[in-house]
């Protein structure tokens, strides 16, 4: 593999390791500071917050990578920035008015409804931001974009907990974290290159959104299909087993997710802006998919393996005998998390390639998968191991998928 690659996800794995020190780090005082049923209720109120923020974009910041010849980053910025101020806005008030209406809207959301329009806002401006900074191929900022997220988060959050402010304190706290890192990251940018940016006229900023619509049409629904499908297990958990076992699925999620976070997005940032040049010049990138796939699949066997032996005890060890049941989760979960692992960043492919519609029908049906594990299993933990199965066979298919994209038109 290329040195430039690995120089590349150095930078930006250093920035993501800062990251997740942080985040583990502050999970063992959050855990101190709350309760399970009130980190429970706080990631039910998160994952409506995750879920709209990925509606806000409309996804066109994945057109940045879309292997087109034509440098559009300037008015897709814009676009993005528009859309996320204004569909931030209308996307509150729907949930607001949902809430007045509907009893089965959880009472986490309906009391902290309008705080979303901030943290969504805060969240797709965000996710704007550091593609860019990967599409210019700054990776040291990317990563240190990464590290003022987590830190701004969980500073917030653990002055919250000190004050005994409850779920108050991690709903706030999550949202000036959020809305502080992105306005550090805005400036950041060339001044002159940000001006040049907002000038860009109507007309170009049409243009890009006719000339990328698939993404929109076909990556949103996608996408948001994965983010309802990956966020819906914490919803449906609080609701059927209530807030306490949400609490303890959440901190499995958080820790077991950790790793996926730190090598796998650091890979696909650098993956992606690869995988797209070699595709606009041979019409394929089949080469990197394949290596990053072996070094990927390599990394990940030998802590997944260990972690299978002494994943219950290191939840108990470390944040005490109150959550040893995330332990027994994080273990049903292991095939989940190593598939997961390994064909996430790979199945950029199918952006790169234009692929949407592929990528749609595989997302609806992990969502249907998803909601059947939850809805028809008649306990938590049997519910978890059906989910983590599932989504295993699933990412098979993902991979097969990806890899036919990768190996271009030709195929």
């Amino acid at each position: 593999m290329k040195s430039n690659f690995f120089s590349r996800v150095r930078s930006v794995l250093i920035g993501t390791l800062g990251a997740q020190v942080i985040s583990l780090g502050v999970m063992l005082l959050l855990v101190r500071l709350y309760s399970p049923g009130e980190l429970g209720s706080f990631n039910v109120w998160l994952s409506f917050a995750t879920i709209m923020a990925v509606v806000v974009t409309g996804r066109y910041e994945l057109a940045l990578f879309s292997g087109n010849t034509n440098d559009d980053s300037k008015p897709i910025i814009k676009l993005v920035l528009l859309i996320t101020v204004a569909l931030s806005i209308i996307a509150t008030v729907l949930v607001a008015i949902a809430s007045s209406f509907f009893e089965q809207v959880p009472s986490i959301v309906k009391s902290y409804s309008f705080v979303l329009a901030f943290v969504v806002f805060g969240m797709g401006a965000n996710k704007g931001l550091l593609s860019l900074l990967a599409f210019q191929q700054a990776f040291n900022k990317l990563g240190i974009a990464r590290v003022a997220l987590a830190g701004a988060i969980a500073v917030a959050q653990v002055l919250a907990g000190y004050f005994a402010l409850g779920v108050s304190g991690l709903v706030y706290g999550q949202t000036i974290g959020v809305l502080l890192a992105t306005l550090l990251v805005f400036f950041w940018f060339d001044r002159s290159w940000l001006k040049s940016c907002w000038d860009e006229s109507t007309r170009s900023v049409r243009t890009v959104a006719f000339r990328y619509r698939d993404f929109p049409k076909f990556s949103l629904p996608a996408d948001l299909t994965n983010t309802v499908a990956s966020q819906l297990p914490v919803i449906l958990i609080a609701s059927r087993f209530g807030a306490e076992a949400a609490g303890w699925f959440a901190l499995t999620i958080k820790m077991m997710g950790a790793p996926i976070t730190l090598l796998a997005t650091s890979v696909l940032d650098v993956f992606k802006e690869q995988a797209a040049r070699d595709y606009r010049v041979t019409g394929s990138c089949r080469t990197i998919f394949l290596r990053t796939f072996i070094v990927l699949a390599l990394l990940a066997l030998p802590p997944f393996v260990l972690f299978w032996w002494l994943g219950e005890w290191a939840f108990m060890f470390v944040f005490g005998a109150e959550w040893t049941e995330s332990g027994r989760y994080a273990i049903l979960l292991i095939p989940m998390f190593y598939m997961r692992f390994v064909v996430s960043p790979l199945s950029y492919t199918i952006y790169i390639a234009q692929r949407q519609g592929l990528d749609l029908i595989w997302q609806l049906g992990l969502l249907g998968i998803t909601a059947a594990c939850f809805l028809l299993a008649g306990g938590v933990l049997e519910a978890l191991w059906w989910y983590s199965a599932s989504y295993a066979i699933m990412y098979v298919i993902y991979f097969a998928m990806s890899y036919r994209c990768a190996k271009g038109v030709s195929s």
